[in-house]
């Protein structure tokens, strides 16, 4: 019995792997293989980034491709379908593999492409005011703070839209002099006439620290941003 069950398993195994697909499927194949593929449209530079959601958008060559049933797969971390768009959650950096399948009038699938992406760290987030941004170790114009009004979570440039995920609720500006912090605090995003009042009386080169306590942020990250810098 057990010689019987190990035939009819051999069998099975080998017929499955030596079937081909059909003369069309190949055709259809080669006519879209490598040509139907997704981009990350949520960076610039088409690369991933680990622990979010990246939005994919699958191109086409051409207008009759657009009509075709397709599955994206991935390896590292999630992918789902969601409102007509691919999202992808990669577990780890690095790469991130993801293929590209055509769901054919037979049912059939079809492997057209695989595409290597890579996947990096979200950095950790710094802040922007206006359209100036503020680094560790910068050296910022003290008019940045009269004419930016807004003082703004920001990670990366080429992730597009990444100031939008946080709203800052509570920071501190401050500067040691004597061996005392001398700051002042702000409640919101908002900077307060007290805060403006505070950077107009600072003397050149002051070395300042901006550090936020508390966001209202729609994206998970390890650290709160915290940011010194010398002002002009």
């Amino acid at each position: 019995m057990k010689y019987n069950l190990l035939f009819i398993l051999l069998f099975t195994t080998n017929f499955a792997f030596s079937q081909k697909i059909s003369e069309a499927d190949s055709l259809l194949r080669r006519k879209y293989y490598h040509k139907i593929y997704p981009i990350a449209i949520n960076s610039k530079s088409d690369v991933l980034y680990d622990g979010i959601d990246n939005v994919l958008e699958i191109q086409y060559p051409d207008e009759a491709s657009k009509k075709l049933k397709c599955i994206l797969k991935t390896h590292n971390g999630i992918l789902f379908e969601s409102d007509n768009t691919y999202v992808t959650i990669p577990r780890n950096a690095g790469r991130a593999f993801i293929s590209t399948y055509i769901i054919t009038e037979n049912k059939d699938t079809i492997l057209i492409g695989k595409k290597e992406f890579t996947v990096q760290d979200v950095p950790i987030p710094c802040l922007k005011i206006g359209g100036e941004v503020i680094k560790d170790q910068s050296i910022i114009d003290r008019k940045v703070f009269f004419h930016g009004e807004v003082l703004q979570v920001f990670f990366l440039d080429d992730i597009k839209n990444s100031e939008n995920w946080c709203t800052v609720e509570y920071f501190n500006l401050g500067y040691t002099y004597g061996g005392k912090y001398i700051s002042v605090d702000n409640k919101g995003a908002l900077l307060s006439k007290r805060i403006l009042d505070f950077i107009e009386k600072l003397k050149p080169n002051e070395n300042m620290v901006i550090k936020v306590s508390s966001i209202n942020c729609s994206k998970v990250f390890k650290h709160l941003p915290l940011v010194r810098f010398k002002i002009r």
